[in-house]
Protein backbone atom coordinates (compact mmCIF):
# COMPACT_ATOMS: atom_id res chain seq x y z
CA UNK A 1 0.00 0.00 0.00
CA UNK A 2 2.76 2.45 0.81
CA UNK A 3 4.13 1.27 -3.14
CA UNK A 4 0.92 2.14 -4.19
CA UNK A 5 0.74 5.61 -2.69
CA UNK A 6 4.27 6.47 -4.06
CA UNK A 7 3.42 5.49 -7.78
CA UNK A 8 0.58 8.09 -7.45
CA UNK A 9 2.91 10.67 -6.79
CA UNK A 10 1.68 11.66 -3.35
CA UNK A 11 4.29 12.25 -0.37
CA UNK A 12 4.43 9.35 2.34
CA UNK A 13 6.52 9.69 6.10
CA UNK A 14 6.64 7.61 9.10
CA UNK A 15 6.52 9.15 12.50
CA UNK A 16 7.94 7.11 15.40
CA UNK A 17 9.24 7.22 19.08
CA UNK A 18 11.56 4.25 17.77
CA UNK A 19 15.34 5.53 17.25
CA UNK A 20 17.26 4.88 13.98
CA UNK A 21 18.45 1.51 14.96
CA UNK A 22 15.18 -0.16 16.78
CA UNK A 23 13.11 1.05 13.10
CA UNK A 24 16.03 0.10 10.69
CA UNK A 25 14.20 -3.37 9.54
CA UNK A 26 10.90 -1.56 8.89
CA UNK A 27 13.14 0.80 7.05
CA UNK A 28 14.82 -1.80 5.02
CA UNK A 29 11.51 -3.25 4.62
CA UNK A 30 10.22 -0.23 2.38
CA UNK A 31 12.98 0.69 0.78
CA UNK A 32 12.55 4.55 -0.47
CA UNK A 33 14.59 6.95 1.05
CA UNK A 34 12.36 9.35 2.37
CA UNK A 35 12.55 11.83 5.12
CA UNK A 36 11.57 9.71 8.49
CA UNK A 37 11.19 11.06 11.86
CA UNK A 38 12.44 9.07 14.66
CA UNK A 39 12.70 9.69 18.42
CA UNK A 40 9.59 11.33 18.69
CA UNK A 41 10.58 14.28 16.25
CA UNK A 42 14.05 14.53 17.55
CA UNK A 43 16.04 13.28 14.67
CA UNK A 44 14.29 14.55 10.92
CA UNK A 45 16.67 12.34 8.32
CA UNK A 46 16.64 10.30 5.03
CA UNK A 47 17.71 6.87 6.19
CA UNK A 48 19.08 5.62 3.16
CA UNK A 49 21.60 8.13 2.47
CA UNK A 50 21.67 9.11 5.76
CA UNK A 51 21.10 12.98 5.06
CA UNK A 52 20.06 14.57 8.24
CA UNK A 53 17.32 17.47 8.05
CA UNK A 54 16.81 18.00 11.34
CA UNK A 55 18.05 17.33 14.86
CA UNK A 56 17.27 18.42 18.78
CA UNK A 57 19.45 17.08 20.99
CA UNK A 58 18.86 17.15 25.00
CA UNK A 59 21.95 19.23 26.75
CA UNK A 60 24.18 17.81 29.06
CA UNK A 61 23.25 19.80 31.96
CA UNK A 62 19.45 19.19 31.54
CA UNK A 63 19.75 15.57 31.13
CA UNK A 64 21.89 15.73 34.17
CA UNK A 65 19.21 17.32 36.29
CA UNK A 66 16.71 14.90 35.08
CA UNK A 67 18.70 11.87 36.49
CA UNK A 68 19.94 13.25 39.21
CA UNK A 69 16.16 14.51 40.36
CA UNK A 70 14.71 11.25 39.51
CA UNK A 71 17.48 9.40 41.44
CA UNK A 72 16.19 11.47 44.35
CA UNK A 73 12.95 10.34 43.94
CA UNK A 74 13.69 6.49 43.40
CA UNK A 75 12.48 6.70 39.56
CA UNK A 76 13.53 4.37 37.10
CA UNK A 77 15.56 6.25 34.74
CA UNK A 78 17.14 5.66 31.00
CA UNK A 79 19.98 7.26 29.43
CA UNK A 80 20.09 7.29 25.62
CA UNK A 81 23.37 8.17 24.61
CA UNK A 82 23.27 8.90 21.14
CA UNK A 83 20.86 8.77 17.70
CA UNK A 84 22.89 6.65 15.95
CA UNK A 85 24.68 4.52 18.14
CA UNK A 86 23.86 0.40 18.28
CA UNK A 87 24.36 0.11 22.51
CA UNK A 88 22.60 3.42 23.55
CA UNK A 89 20.31 2.87 26.10
CA UNK A 90 22.03 3.03 29.92
CA UNK A 91 21.10 1.86 33.27
CA UNK A 92 21.82 1.48 37.01
CA UNK A 93 19.36 -1.17 37.90
CA UNK A 94 17.01 -3.71 36.68
CA UNK A 95 13.91 -2.91 35.90
CA UNK A 96 10.58 -4.85 37.59
CA UNK A 97 7.03 -3.47 36.41
CA UNK A 98 4.51 -3.16 33.50
CA UNK A 99 7.53 -2.64 30.51
CA UNK A 100 9.41 -5.20 31.40
CA UNK A 101 8.99 -6.25 28.11
CA UNK A 102 9.87 -3.24 26.70
CA UNK A 103 13.62 -3.75 28.29
CA UNK A 104 13.69 -7.17 27.44
CA UNK A 105 13.09 -6.50 23.55
CA UNK A 106 15.52 -3.76 23.87
CA UNK A 107 18.55 -6.09 25.70
CA UNK A 108 20.66 -5.87 22.43
CA UNK A 109 20.63 -1.91 23.36
CA UNK A 110 20.86 -2.36 26.82
CA UNK A 111 24.81 -0.89 28.85
CA UNK A 112 24.37 -1.47 32.74
CA UNK A 113 26.38 0.76 34.61
CA UNK A 114 26.98 1.77 38.68
CA UNK A 115 26.38 5.21 37.22
CA UNK A 116 25.06 6.40 33.91
CA UNK A 117 26.68 10.10 33.90
CA UNK A 118 30.05 8.17 33.03
CA UNK A 119 28.19 8.51 30.08
CA UNK A 120 27.22 11.73 29.61
CA UNK A 121 27.94 13.70 26.54
CA UNK A 122 27.75 17.52 25.89
CA UNK A 123 24.29 16.28 24.46
CA UNK A 124 22.74 12.98 24.42
CA UNK A 125 19.42 11.78 22.56
CA UNK A 126 17.01 11.49 25.28
CA UNK A 127 16.35 10.46 28.88
CA UNK A 128 13.22 8.14 29.83
CA UNK A 129 11.86 7.90 33.00
CA UNK A 130 9.31 4.74 33.97
CA UNK A 131 6.68 4.82 37.58
CA UNK A 132 3.99 6.48 38.19
CA UNK A 133 2.59 9.70 36.47
CA UNK A 134 2.25 11.97 39.67
CA UNK A 135 5.82 11.28 40.59
CA UNK A 136 7.40 11.93 36.88
CA UNK A 137 5.52 15.11 36.84
CA UNK A 138 6.66 16.16 39.91
CA UNK A 139 10.57 15.58 38.05
CA UNK A 140 9.38 17.45 35.17
CA UNK A 141 8.18 20.28 37.68
CA UNK A 142 11.38 20.34 39.25
CA UNK A 143 13.59 20.31 35.72
CA UNK A 144 11.22 23.16 34.26
CA UNK A 145 12.43 25.50 37.22
CA UNK A 146 15.80 25.82 35.67
CA UNK A 147 14.96 24.76 31.95
CA UNK A 148 11.83 25.92 30.97
CA UNK A 149 11.88 25.83 26.97
CA UNK A 150 15.41 23.74 26.77
CA UNK A 151 13.21 20.63 26.95
CA UNK A 152 10.55 18.59 25.23
CA UNK A 153 8.70 16.10 27.68
CA UNK A 154 6.19 13.52 26.17
CA UNK A 155 4.10 10.87 27.95
CA UNK A 156 4.14 8.07 25.55
CA UNK A 157 2.54 5.07 27.13
CA UNK A 158 0.54 4.53 29.49
CA UNK A 159 -0.04 0.85 31.73
CA UNK A 160 -2.29 -0.27 34.37
CA UNK A 161 -0.58 2.70 36.90
CA UNK A 162 2.68 3.76 35.21
CA UNK A 163 3.84 5.68 32.43
CA UNK A 164 6.89 5.58 30.28
CA UNK A 165 7.76 9.47 29.70
CA UNK A 166 10.33 10.71 27.54
CA UNK A 167 12.77 13.98 27.50
CA UNK A 168 13.99 15.02 24.28
CA UNK A 169 15.30 18.39 23.40
CA UNK A 170 13.38 21.37 22.63
CA UNK A 171 10.70 21.40 19.71
CA UNK A 172 10.69 17.42 19.95
CA UNK A 173 7.10 17.06 19.01
CA UNK A 174 5.56 15.00 15.78
CA UNK A 175 3.99 18.13 15.84
CA UNK A 176 6.90 20.37 15.32
CA UNK A 177 8.40 17.26 12.86
CA UNK A 178 4.99 17.26 11.02
CA UNK A 179 5.23 21.43 10.53
CA UNK A 180 8.99 20.69 9.13
CA UNK A 181 7.62 18.39 6.90
CA UNK A 182 5.00 20.62 5.54
CA UNK A 183 8.33 22.75 4.36
CA UNK A 184 9.80 20.06 2.71
CA UNK A 185 6.99 18.73 0.78
CA UNK A 186 5.41 22.03 -0.10
CA UNK A 187 2.09 21.35 1.19
CA UNK A 188 -0.42 22.26 4.22
CA UNK A 189 -2.18 20.43 7.28
CA UNK A 190 -5.73 20.18 5.80
CA UNK A 191 -4.51 17.82 2.71
CA UNK A 192 -2.37 15.51 5.49
CA UNK A 193 -3.75 11.98 6.70
CA UNK A 194 -1.92 10.77 10.12
CA UNK A 195 -2.53 7.59 11.41
CA UNK A 196 -1.97 7.04 15.08
CA UNK A 197 -1.75 4.68 18.05
CA UNK A 198 -0.66 6.17 21.64
CA UNK A 199 -0.57 9.38 23.52
CA UNK A 200 2.26 10.63 21.90
CA UNK A 201 0.35 11.25 18.45
CA UNK A 202 -1.90 13.12 20.18
CA UNK A 203 -0.30 16.37 19.23
CA UNK A 204 -1.07 15.85 15.53
CA UNK A 205 -4.37 14.26 15.27
CA UNK A 206 -5.38 17.44 16.84
CA UNK A 207 -3.94 19.25 14.00
CA UNK A 208 -4.63 17.26 10.63
CA UNK A 209 -7.09 17.05 8.24
CA UNK A 210 -7.87 13.30 8.38
CA UNK A 211 -6.92 12.29 12.13
CA UNK A 212 -7.04 8.27 11.88
CA UNK A 213 -6.73 5.56 15.12
CA UNK A 214 -5.87 2.64 14.83
CA UNK A 215 -8.02 -0.15 16.27
CA UNK A 216 -5.51 -0.82 19.06
CA UNK A 217 -5.42 2.52 19.90
CA UNK A 218 -6.36 3.83 23.89
CA UNK A 219 -10.01 5.59 24.27
CA UNK A 220 -8.28 8.99 24.44
CA UNK A 221 -6.52 8.21 21.16
CA UNK A 222 -9.46 7.14 19.10
CA UNK A 223 -11.58 9.85 20.85
CA UNK A 224 -9.39 12.49 18.82
CA UNK A 225 -9.61 10.62 15.60
CA UNK A 226 -11.90 10.81 12.39
CA UNK A 227 -11.41 7.67 11.49
CA UNK A 228 -10.61 4.24 13.52
CA UNK A 229 -9.20 1.79 11.09
CA UNK A 230 -7.76 -1.94 12.15
CA UNK A 231 -5.77 -3.24 14.70
CA UNK A 232 -1.99 -3.55 14.26
CA UNK A 233 -2.86 -7.58 13.71
CA UNK A 234 -5.41 -6.85 11.33
CA UNK A 235 -3.29 -4.78 8.79
CA UNK A 236 -5.03 -1.60 9.78
CA UNK A 237 -2.85 0.85 8.22
CA UNK A 238 -2.91 -1.02 4.72
CA UNK A 239 -6.64 -0.27 5.30
CA UNK A 240 -6.26 2.92 6.20
CA UNK A 241 -4.23 3.72 3.31
CA UNK A 242 -6.93 1.61 0.79
CA UNK A 243 -9.93 4.18 2.29
CA UNK A 244 -7.94 7.30 1.35
CA UNK A 245 -6.53 6.12 -2.19
CA UNK A 246 -10.22 5.29 -3.05
CA UNK A 247 -11.42 8.85 -1.46
CA UNK A 248 -13.44 7.50 1.15
CA UNK A 249 -11.99 8.97 4.55
CA UNK A 250 -11.22 11.80 2.77
CA UNK A 251 -13.71 14.59 4.31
Amino acid sequence: MIAEILRKGLKFSIFTGRNFHSARKYVKEINVDFPMVFQNGALIMKPFSGKILRISPLREEVARKIINVARERNIFFILFTSFFEVRDMVIERKYKGVFEDYLAANSWRLIFSDDVLKYMRDSVAEVALIGKEEGILEVVKDVERDHLGEFTGVKNTVRDDEVFYEFFGPDSTKAKALEFLLGHFGTTLDRVAFIGDSYNDLSLMEIVGVPIAMGNSPEDVKNKAKFVTLSNDEAGVAYAIDKILKGEWVR
